[in-house]
């Protein structure tokens, strides 16, 4: 009870707009209750009772309680009592390697903790309201995000997202944000990146529902509209994965977003040809989608920058509504919006197909 109240006062408290960023309208009402909070307490109990002493009772009996805790660590089979002996023989003076070693990172740990409660509030409430603005109005959505940071044993990504009843748990591997080595850690930076990470992985989240037939076809062959939906879903997902400082994404990224565009336009070539056979077909939309290192993501690249240009250029309104409507809606406003710009465009064949009548499913 307590803590739906504390949620329900942080969302209704005034976040300013940031100087920078995405051209997300924070002002506007919306139809969603989206909120995000942080909770560093298993993470801090966990290092407390690694620690021993006389506060390391009562935080066994927190982590006990912790569904945080018991949901991550369940994952893919685990046991969290296993997990909590372990933690317990390490407490009482018994050698463990990987939890052993979490005591000597301790301060760094501590840092992180801190700054994701001061750092990490706010930017978590802004976080949710850029996720709820990006977010069709045709259904609304309610959503308790929940960023916990955890010591995950090696078995998290980045950001993990499980559901639980009303609850949308985002687990972050809290080792995983502090490196080992000389590096040296700056908690803040390391704070906003993982929320862009867990608002990205959050809005793919609560966005599933909307990409439904006929609107979003399911993909079944290596085709255009395969490449237009894995674009179209990929542009908002990405755009919570540049810092604020990075907008407009033109400015500093205007050659590998073209470069993007250029390969992009080259699968559709291929995808769009009907002599194609279908492993080149399959081989081109790989291409075009593959998940290795971040701008060789065109997919990806090219989708965020159709999404910036559509905000700026067509309003949020007309964005979404043709987000609701489907990846064919998207790419088609994009090539209005940019007939007489300067914005890198599409190519020839996606604007043939896009200009003709689409395919009946």
């Amino acid at each position: 009870m307590l803590d739906t109240a504390l949620l329900l006062v942080l969302a209704a408290l005034p976040v300013p707009p940031p100087a920078a960023g995405p051209p997300v309208d924070l002002l506007s009402p919306v139809v969603h209750d989206v909120t995000m909070s942080i909770d560093v307490g298993p993470a801090r109990d966990t290092l407390t009772l690694l620690a021993g002493g006389p506060d390391a009772p009562q935080a066994l009996q927190r982590l006990k309680g912790s569904r945080a805790f018991h949901q991550a660590l369940s994952r893919g089979g685990g046991n969290p009592d296993d997990v909590l002996g372990r933690l317990v023989s390490v407490a009482a003076g018994t050698p463990d390697p990987l939890l052993g070693g979490y005591s000597g990172r301790a301060a760094v740990f501590r840092k992180i903790l801190d700054a994701l409660e001061t750092d990490g509030t706010p930017a978590a409430m802004l976080e949710a309201r850029r996720i709820a603005a990006l977010l069709p109005s045709s259904r609304p959505v309610t959503a308790r995000l929940r960023l916990v940071p955890l010591f995950g044993l090696s078995r998290f990504g980045d950001v993990v997202v499980e559901s639980d009843g009303e609850t949308t748990w985002l687990f972050a591997d809290l080792p995983g944000l502090a490196p080992e080595g000389n590096a040296e850690v700056v908690p803040r930076e390391v704070v906003f990146s993982v929320l862009r990470t867990a608002a990205s992985e959050s809005w793919t989240r609560l966005f599933a529902p909307f990409r439904v037939p006929p609107a979003w076809p399911e993909p079944k062959v290596p085709d255009f509209d395969a490449l237009l939906a894995r674009t179209a879903a990929d542009g908002p997902a990405t755009m919570f994965l540049f810092a604020d400082e990075f907008f407009p994404l033109g400015t500093m990224f205007e050659e590998p977003i073209q470069r993007s565009f250029d390969r992009w336009n080259t699968a559709a070539e291929v995808l769009l040809d009907p002599k194609a056979k279908e492993a080149t077909r399959r081989e081109a939309l790989a291409a075009a989608t593959a998940r290795g290192e971040f701008w060789s993501r065109h997919s990806s690249v090219v989708g965020v920058k159709m999404t910036e240009v559509l905000l700026r250029s067509a309003g949020a309104a007309r964005y979404l509504e043709a987000l609701a409507a489907g990846p064919r809606a998207v790419a088609a406003l994009y090539l209005e919006v940019t007939r007489k710009g300067k914005e890198p465009a599409l190519g020839k064949a996606a604007r043939k197909a896009l200009e003709a009548k689409p395919p009946s499913s």
